[in-house]
């Protein structure tokens, strides 16, 4: 429990090959409640700005670049043994809205290692791992 800030971010592609869907130097804020709530929020660490402060603005390319440099989601959870599973009400990818989103879960002190099933990102089927450091209890 409690509030985490990430450290890396990191896929892993069948053949051992390292993909950074965010780039080298992503940003995160991960929190768990002691009620069951979770919310994750990664970005890339360079996302551009906008051309405009109107928050539905934005030209077609930007609002897109935006989108893909950025994941937000949140909802219940569980904790079975060495696995979470998030249930995602609402999320900044809709198609996860309404999906169990699994991961393993290794605890090191104040870092925690999030490690997803094999999904697409980017068109690459990855295992990404996730590094947080605890940042709040």
């Amino acid at each position: 429990m409690g509030r985490w800030r990430l450290l890396s971010y990191v896929g892993r592609a069948g053949d051992g090959t390292l993909i950074y869907p965010l780039g080298a130097d992503p940003q995160g804020s991960l929190v768990y409640t002691e009620g069951g709530w979770m919310s994750a929020h990664i970005s890339a660490g360079d996302r551009v700005d906008l051309t405009t402060a109107d928050l539905l603005g934005g030209s077609e390319a930007e609002r897109a670049a935006a989108f893909s440099s950025y994941l937000a989601y949140c909802g219940p959870y569980e904790v079975n043994g060495d696995v979470v599973v998030h249930r995602v009400t609402m999320s900044s990818f809709p198609n996860w809205v309404g999906s169990e989103q699994t991961r393993q879960f290794q605890v090191t002190g104040d870092e925690l290692a999030l490690r997803t099933t094999p999904m697409d990102v980017g068109g690459t089927s990855l295992v990404n791992e996730l590094r947080w450091r605890r940042e709040e209890v």
